[in-house]
């Protein structure tokens, strides 16, 4: 049986078993992606495939594994490109995550002291 990664989001990956797609959850290690199906455990680099990190415009995802120090925001808020929105502590230093555009804060997907994978969406924009 072939199980192909096709693309992750957030900590769920989009896996095709023949014809068929199933959403499993994963655990990212560097650049391999390790999840389980049907009593099996699978391991695949994904900077050797071609997965797709599903990143929408209205979202703002983590680029690398880190803490969430502080969140700026809150569900409703109305930001501009540009605007703060979470700040993530990664390899000794702090990132700002900011709006990619204007819009309003549908969704936090994250607190503070929350150790975060990359891919995973913070925080929501519509």
């Amino acid at each position: 049986m072939k199980v192909e990664l096709i693309s992750t989001r957030g900590n769920e990956a989009e896996i095709r078993v023949g014809e068929r797609t199933y959403i499993v959850p994963f655990v990212i290690r560097g650049t391999i992606v390790h999840f389980a199906f049907d009593g099996e455990t699978y391991s695949i680099d994904t900077a050797a495939s071609r997965v797709r990190h599903r990143h929408r415009d209205h979202s703002m995802a983590a680029p690398m594994p880190g803490v969430v120090l502080k969140i700026l925001v809150a569900p409703g808020d109305v930001v501009q490109k540009g605007t703060p929105l979470v700040i993530l502590e990664a390899m000794k230093m702090e990132h700002q995550i900011v709006a990619s555009h204007d819009g309003k804060i549908s969704s936090i997907q994250c607190s503070e002291g929350e150790l975060v994978q990359p891919g995973v969406e913070l925080v929501t924009i519509e």
